[in-house]
């Protein structure tokens, strides 16, 4: 590894420590850098329409930058949805493909639309569209 990459894994390891106990998804692709909190409510990731489509009713919580060119490439509008439920006396985080174009993968595996969705587990690596270019680790901080 390179002095960058180094450095960047150190500021990475620091970031993380400084983080509340609870569930996050981490934006670790070109396109979705950044730190998503689970903390209750349903998040609905996606993406924001391009200057070449229609305006919609469809709203992301978080939008991955999936417009390279100005077109978009794997991330729906209103792509997955992330929520708490509870299960087994214990609250779980459930994602759910909202039928997206390219599909929503947990690694590597693909979410059924018509499913139930999948519940997440420490380290799962979450991508909107087969390529892993929108991807997200869902992490879980005691």
């Amino acid at each position: 590894m390179g002095t960058d990459q180094v450095e960047r894994v150190r500021e990475i390891r620091g970031a993380l420590k400084r983080l509340q106990p609870g569930a996050y998804l981490l934006g670790t692709g070109p396109s979705t850098v950044g730190i998503i909190p689970l903390d209750g409510r349903a998040v609905v990731l996606g993406r924001r329409p391009t200057v070449l489509e229609d305006p919609s009713d469809s709203i992301a919580d978080y939008s991955a930058t999936d417009t390279l060119y100005f077109v978009p490439r794997e991330v729906s509008r209103a792509h997955a949805r992330v929520t708490r439920e509870p299960l087994g006396g214990d609250v779980k985080h459930v994602l759910v493909d909202l039928h997206s174009t390219c599909g929503t993968f947990v690694n590597d595996a693909q979410v059924d639309p018509d499913g139930i969705g999948v519940i997440l587990k420490h380290g799962d690596i979450v991508s909107l569209g087969p390529s892993r270019t929108s991807t997200y680790v869902y992490y879980e901080m005691r």
